[in-house]
């Protein structure tokens, strides 16, 4: 090949132009054979059921494999909610937890704040003690009216682990205990965490060994009085007197004491539901949206008559259905126009996402799905938005497609 070259060189100018006419050819053809290899190799490895899309900075379409087929987009879907978060809370509201004092009770009326945690409540248990001083409290009730009442998220079901926690107005510790188990002996994995006689019982129950975190319970009073429980414990951490009645109870005619404001606020929820994928937590702000536009109590209906009213100033997401906002249900839908859409309104929050694979992301697990949706930077197209969604066998696949777009683009 060099002395092939090395005489073209060397020959007379007619020789020389043909020479380089022939290599401009084959770089001609070259180009175009490139960009339908890779191509061909991502609708290869999204296989028959698969969904591609990748669109560039300025909309045009880079790849697109069956790009309005509907499908389950699993914990992609919480790209939405964050957006319906922003809209109608807005990033910088803060949930508000009230107290008050009626029949003896010291009563806990939650709006359903996603991160009223042990730390949380150490600063409202500091907050209450000047205000309660020489106060004998009989116990501590809960009153979860602000959320309607046996709300059931489709997909949730009854099993220990956390992603089936159940989702409350007045709720700590994302409705779920960490315990370590050593044989007969149970003890909290937290040292924020007091075990209370329901966590312990809850540990037993479960029937769990070693150091895990499992939901509370699929029943609801379960919830209402581990809330209870951990709040009293708080507040006699603090020194305030408190007995062990606790109960369930409506405020009317009551004395307010105290209404304590997060100190995270709709943003730290929605970087925790994006980047940790909390199913409760998303679920937990989705309600919220539907409070917030409609009044309480919050529903499911109110929250989707929510997501419906946003889509109808954002037609290009139409693709989507929203039965709840974490993903975990199968009757969720979208089609990858309509992620790819969300991602363009998305992109302000986008330094909440996970980092893998040179992309921010957000993934998405069910059964029978493994899907990826995120921003790739290059250095030809800009950042690239794309969406993946594949059967429950393309876990490795997803992350081979973004590579083979990473070396295209």
């Amino acid at each position: 090949m060099r002395r092939a070259l090395a005489i073209a060189e060397s020959a007379v100018p007619s020789v020389r132009a043909a020479a380089a006419c022939l290599l401009g050819m084959c770089l001609l053809l070259s180009g175009p054979a490139t960009a339908a290899s890779w191509q061909d190799q991502i609708t290869s490895l999204a296989g028959d059921k698969g969904v591609v899309l990748a669109v560039d900075s300025k909309g045009e379409v880079l790849v697109s494999v069956a790009a309005e087929r509907s499908f389950i987009p699993a914990s992609i879907l919480k790209i939405p909610t964050t957006l319906l978060a922003a809209e109608y809370l807005g990033m910088d509201y803060r949930f508000v937890t009230e107290f008050f004092l009626q029949d003896g009770l010291l009563v806990v009326r939650g709006q359903g704040d996603p991160m009223l945690v042990s730390e949380e409540l150490e600063l409202v248990a500091a907050a209450l003690k000047p205000l309660l001083a020489g106060r004998q409290l009989a116990g501590v009730g809960i009153d979860d009216s602000y959320f309607a009442a046996d709300i059931t998220v489709p997909g949730v079901g009854a099993s220990d682990q956390p992603y089936d926690a159940l989702n409350s107005a007045t709720a700590v510790n994302f409705n779920t205990v960490h315990v370590v188990v050593e044989g007969d002996r149970i003890r909290s994995a937290e040292p924020q965490t007091p075990l209370t006689p329901l966590a312990r019982s809850v540990a037993r129950r479960r029937g769990v060994q070693g150091k895990v975190r499992v939901n509370l319970s699929s029943r609801p009073g379960d919830v209402r009085r581990y809330a209870a429980e951990l709040v009293a414990a708080k507040l006699r951490g603090a020194g305030i007197q408190v007995g062990e009645r606790y109960e369930q109870i409506e405020v009317k005619a009551a004395e307010p004491v105290y209404r304590h404001e997060s100190s995270k606020t709709v943003a730290d929820a929605c970087s925790a539901l994006l980047y940790y994928s909390n199913n409760y937590i998303a679920n937990q702000v989705f309600l919220a949206v539907g409070a917030a536009r409609s009044g309480a109590p919050a529903s499911l209906s109110k929250s989707i008559a929510a997501f419906q009213a946003f889509v109808g100033e954002h037609p290009e997401l139409g693709g989507l259905v929203m039965t709840e906002g974490s993903g975990i249900s199968y009757d969720n839908r979208a089609t990858a126009s309509a992620i790819v859409a969300a991602l363009a309104l998305f992109e302000p929050h986008r330094h909440r996402l996970r980092s893998k694979g040179g992309t921010d992301n957000k993934t998405g697990t069910l059964t029978v799905t493994r899907s990826v949706a995120g921003y790739l930077d290059t250095s030809s197209h800009g950042t690239v938005r794309f969406v993946i969604s594949l059967d429950g066998r393309g876990s490795a696949r997803r992350w081979k497609i973004i590579d083979a777009m990473k070396k295209a683009l």
